[in-house]
């Protein structure tokens, strides 16, 4: 069961989102908020967390990008998905940057809202090839490519972590590279460890910062 919050100032949309998530097979909304505050006290004061936040980036009170923030920091095993009714490359880099695991315009279609939903609760992360192109090539010009075996990375590691940029599961990066399951979880954890990356998003950042996958991007 996929376990989601919801925080929107928006009363009407948070309850058609709301009704529209009732819908999916395995996912449940199990509180909404329309307060970023009180999302907030409700983290600090209860055990209980979901496996997926989902935020509207514009707010009242804290923004969602301050809020995204709080929520990396204090609750880093959450993944949280950015709403906004406004597409703009620099609020989705700035969402890449701090942590957000997708983002989803308000008028999304629910066949994409859903598969967001699903990869992001599987693999931790998901941003559409076009937004990661984009972010590849505000960031090229401006960094240049290292050499990843001077920071400490095998060969396999890298296999790894491009396949898991191209958005591959674990069991798919397992079959293509002929490897078992658990040689993938070691890898994804020697990459964590090496990368200094916090979570996937942290990985794709990385990978992006030095080139690594212009090639599969572009």
């Amino acid at each position: 069961m996929i376990k989601i919050y919801l925080v929107d100032d928006e009363i009407l949309f948070i309850k058609g989102l709301q009704s529209i998530l009732s819908q999916f097979e395995d996912v449940e909304v199990l509180k909404t908020f329309t307060d970023p505050e009180e999302l907030i006290l409700e983290l600090e004061t209860h055990a209980e967390r979901p496996d997926i936040i989902m935020v509207d980036m514009k707010m009242p009170k804290i923004n969602g990008i301050e809020l995204t923030k709080i929520l990396t920091q204090k609750t880093p095993e959450v993944k949280v998905i950015g709403l906004s009714s406004h597409y703009s490359n620099v609020l989705i880099f700035e969402m890449l940057k701090i942590g957000a695991s997708a983002y989803l315009p308000k008028n999304a279609s629910v066949p994409r809202l859903e598969k967001t939903i699903r990869h992001v609760a599987e693999e931790g992360f998901y941003f559409e090839e076009l937004i990661l192109n984009s972010y590849h090539e505000s960031v090229a010009s401006a960094k240049a490519q290292k050499d990843l075996v001077n920071q400490g990375l095998t060969s396999r590691e890298v296999d790894v972590l491009i396949l898991i940029c191209e958005q591959l599961t674990t069991q798919e990066i397992a079959e293509k590279l002929f490897i078992s399951l658990k040689t993938v979880e070691r890898h994804r954890t020697n990459l964590f460890q090496k990368t200094g990356a916090k979570n996937v998003v942290g990985l794709v950042l990385f990978a992006l910062k030095n080139q690594l996958i212009s090639n599969a991007f572009l």
